[in-house]
């Protein structure tokens, strides 16, 4: 794709400045991200509020595709590691992520941290292409389509291996992330009320 195309060339790019001993690099990858803050996300603020409000949950592609999920957390621990130990220099790392699940298994787990039963609505490449229409950001997802069209797992094994990193269990960081935004509707209730008051 064209973003991959992007992504290969600075990779190169830094890992070149690495060798030639310009610059000390080490990369950190992740996968789709999801967690406190992260909103623009597959896994963001489109897919947790309507779990928290029991409506329907739009997901790009194949609900039933397995799609690792990157916790914010474990993303964030995973680089502070990659700039301390100079045995990641030079290198491509896959951050800790946990084992791979459907976005319907992620939501029903979500769902039962937040206590409700939304339903999955799979989301057609046209019906996006529509959307893209009035939602900017929706009109660079088609190029990526394949995310969610087919299976897209990461595997973490190889810094798990090196610096000992894990990845919080879905069952731990997905009902944290449902407590963050939980408490993000709560803090934002008051200024709504006040707007319709107005």
């Amino acid at each position: 794709t064209r973003k991959g195309a992007v992504r290969a060339r600075m990779a190169t790019r830094f890992l070149e400045a690495d060798r030639a001993g310009d610059v000390p690099v080490a990369i950190g990858r992740a996968s789709d991200f999801f967690g406190a803050g992260a909103l623009e996300s597959s896994a963001g603020e489109r897919c947790f509020d309507p779990i928290l409000a029991g409506k329907a949950v739009r997901v790009l592609g194949d609900p039933d595709a397995l799609h690792s999920q990157t916790y914010l957390p474990d993303f964030a621990r995973a680089l502070i590691e990659l700039g301390r130990r100079d045995e990641a220099l030079g290198d491509v790392w896959h951050v800790p992520t946990a084992e791979a699940v459907s976005m319907r298994r992620f939501i029903e787990l979500a769902a039962a941290a937040a206590g409700t039963s939304p339903k999955v609505a799979p989301t057609s490449k046209p019906m996006l292409r529509l959307a893209g229409l009035f939602v900017p950001i929706l009109r660079e997802i088609p190029e990526m389509w394949y995310e969610f069209a087919e299976p897209f797992v990461l595997d973490s094994s190889k810094i798990q291996r090196a610096f000992g990193l894990r990845p919080t269990p879905l069952e731990e960081s997905i009902p944290a992330t449902v407590e963050w935004y939980r408490h993000r509707a709560a803090a934002a209730a008051p200024s709504k009320a006040a707007a319709t008051a107005a």
